[in-house]
């Protein structure tokens, strides 16, 4: 569960104190009065293959300061060692990436979910790989709206009276690795989809601001995921986007 929750509802009780056993009898008060969804743990094969996911971005991170401080070293000894070190981190990507493949090959669910989410324009093979990790329990959620909520893709107004209304803007309360993992994905699809296209240029037309555009394209791809997934269909246009949605 979203921590913020229990949080809210501890000051909406004027909690003033934090204590190991007033945070437990808060969390126990809280379940007590608004029966949340029992959690159901992730399986070891699961927990691995987004432990290994992450440390592949870790990898990547770590690897462009060597990278940017080599294209500006001159002294041969440093050059060298920038070198070994990037060597390095190459050899163990390639060692995390074997190991991905592996325990995606390991479990048929997975592996045939790496193939139906391709099938969605944008979406290629390391954002599936992304998504399967972060979004393991995804034909869980009772609905797809639920799914990008999670991923705190949901817009959030903020308007008071007639004088107070600012810009929409994502939530962003949910899985920032999801919404990290979204958005190249999400131009692209606006780019070569037909139907994401024309889906984009509805909001575009209303004046709406080019991040909010992204947010709801990036939400529509978490819909259209879900939907590939629960269904167990490949990518069609005309279900993701109604009878009249382009298909070329």
């Amino acid at each position: 569960m979203n921590p913020a929750r229990i949080k809210g509802y501890a000051q909406a009780t004027m909690q003033r104190h934090k204590a190991d056993k007033l945070d437990s009898a808060v969390i126990a008060s809280f379940c007590a009065k608004h029966h949340p969804t029992a959690w159901e743990p992730q399986s070891e094969e699961q927990r691995r293959l987004r432990a290994l996911v992450r440390l592949r971005d870790d990898l990547l991170q770590t690897q462009l300061q060597p990278e940017n401080r080599l294209r500006d070293a001159t002294d041969a000894l440093v050059r060298n060692s920038l070198q070994a070190l990037l060597n390095a981190i190459a050899t163990e990507m390639a060692a995390v990436e074997r190991r991905i493949k592996e325990q995606l090959a390991a479990q048929e669910s997975l592996n045939t979910n790496l193939k139906l989410l391709p099938s969605i324009v944008g979406i290629g093979i390391i954002t599936a790989t992304k998504l399967l990790a972060e979004y393991a329990d995804l034909e869980q959620y009772e609905s797809a709206k639920a799914a990008a909520a999670a991923a705190g893709l949901t817009p959030s107004h903020y308007e008071s009276g007639t004088s107070v209304r600012r810009r929409p803007k994502l939530s962003k309360m949910g899985k920032a690795g999801i919404r990290a993992a979204l958005y190249w994905p999400a131009i692209t699809a606006m780019t070569r989809c037909p139907a994401m296209k024309a889906f984009a240029e509805r909001p575009a037309a209303k004046g709406k601001a080019k991040k909010v555009i992204i947010g709801a394209v990036m939400r529509k791809l978490v819909h259209i995921c879900y939907g590939v997934i629960k269904h167990q269909s490949p990518y069609d246009p005309a279900k993701a986007f109604g009878r009249t949605a382009p298909t070329t």
